[in-house]
């Protein structure tokens, strides 16, 4: 990979990982060229090619001034022909994802509203201001039910502390969302979504059939198509029971990819150990399912940007086993441990 290559994708992670910044009915506020709020300033010229930008996508009748144009963030006392911000706190909640009453009326019709400007954006901006527009405002509903399913992820996965748990769901999550940059014709909310929901009915951790936790998270959430969509991409996800098949849908195969990255490399190893030490596993079954799985990952991902990071995981699991051996006198590479005196 070339070191332009990698620095794109280390500040495309930092950016996934970065906590966001959401406005109540679910805008990416940094994402917005309007956003100036502390670090996100604009300089005067910026503002202004904004101020233009607003006016040829129909935001505006005429080019406002730079104050105008400038933006700190939704509050209950600004314009909002919604009021989602003034509902928001007059429930003492911060954005509509904690409204028990969500999706209502109101925010279904500002999804509406604001998709309705998408075709003219893709027409008149060049692809930047598209992107920008796009990440900004056209992903509400992907955010605000990104933030359900986080919630309802860490408090279903409360009380395990093994290698599945919600800290993998949200790295799985954080590999997904960076692999989808890169895939500009996948569906995200059904990426996001998978990835969020990817082990809801482990069979590993949960004794539930036909995707039963995850169909209960997406009830009421989304349409009938978008759920079967999403537990199909779900259920091609696992490596014991998928071995060998690659996924039929573009989305199927970003969130394969990433459940398998986060095997890998480091944070694969401590996950191997975690578990292996969780259910009472001695240290050569835990160094063999390095042979059995994690050492086959890297050449069973699907997508470019998987295998460009599988490659440097790879050759720190590589590594790992060598140092292993060195220190232990233990041949463990090949999967058939032997000491300098014989097997055991």
């Amino acid at each position: 990979m070339k070191g332009t290559e990698k620095e794109l994708i280390f500040v495309r992670l930092m950016e996934i990982k970065m906590d966001r910044i959401l406005a109540a009915c679910g805008n990416d506020c940094p994402a917005c060229p309007r956003y100036t709020a502390h670090p996100y300033e604009k300089s005067e010229e910026e503002l202004r090619r904004t101020a233009e930008l607003w006016l040829k996508i129909g935001y505006r009748d005429h080019i406002v001034s730079n104050e105008e144009i400038s933006c700190t963030g939704c509050k209950p006392e600004n314009w909002c022909r919604y009021r989602v911000a003034g509902c928001c706190e007059e429930k003492g909640i911060k954005a509509c994802s904690s409204c028990p009453e969500y999706p209502c009326k109101t925010i279904r019709k500002c999804f509406e509203v604001t998709g309705s400007f998408e075709p003219k954006c893709r027409q008149v901006c060049s692809d930047s201001e598209f992107a920008a527009l796009k990440k900004a405002f056209f992903e509400k509903e992907i955010n605000l039910l990104t933030e359900q399913a986080v919630t309802w992820i860490t408090d279903l996965f409360r009380d395990n502390a093994g290698g599945h748990d919600a800290d993998h769901t949200l790295r799985v999550y954080q590999n997904a969302m960076l692999i989808a940059e890169s895939e500009p014709e996948c569906n995200r909310l059904i990426v996001s979504l998978a990835a969020l929901l990817h082990d809801a009915d482990d069979h590993k951790l949960f004794h539930t059939e036909n995707n039963e936790n995850a169909r209960r998270f997406l009830s009421n959430r989304i349409s009938a198509e978008q759920t079967e969509k999403i537990c199909a991409c779900i259920n091609s996800v696992s490596f014991s029971r998928n071995r060998g098949r690659v996924p039929d849908t573009l989305e199927g195969k970003i969130v394969q990819d990433a459940d398998r990255l986060d095997a890998m490399g480091a944070i694969g190893i401590a996950r191997t150990f975690a578990y292996g030490g969780e259910h009472g596993r001695p240290l050569t079954d835990s160094v063999q399912h390095f042979h059995d799985k994690l050492l086959l990952l890297r050449d069973m991902m699907n997508t470019e940007p998987a295998k460009q990071l599988a490659a440097k995981r790879h050759a720190f699991l590589e590594s790992f086993l060598k140092e292993l051996e060195e220190e232990t006198n233990m041949n463990w590479w090949y999967g058939g441990f032997y000491t300098a005196h014989g097997s055991f």
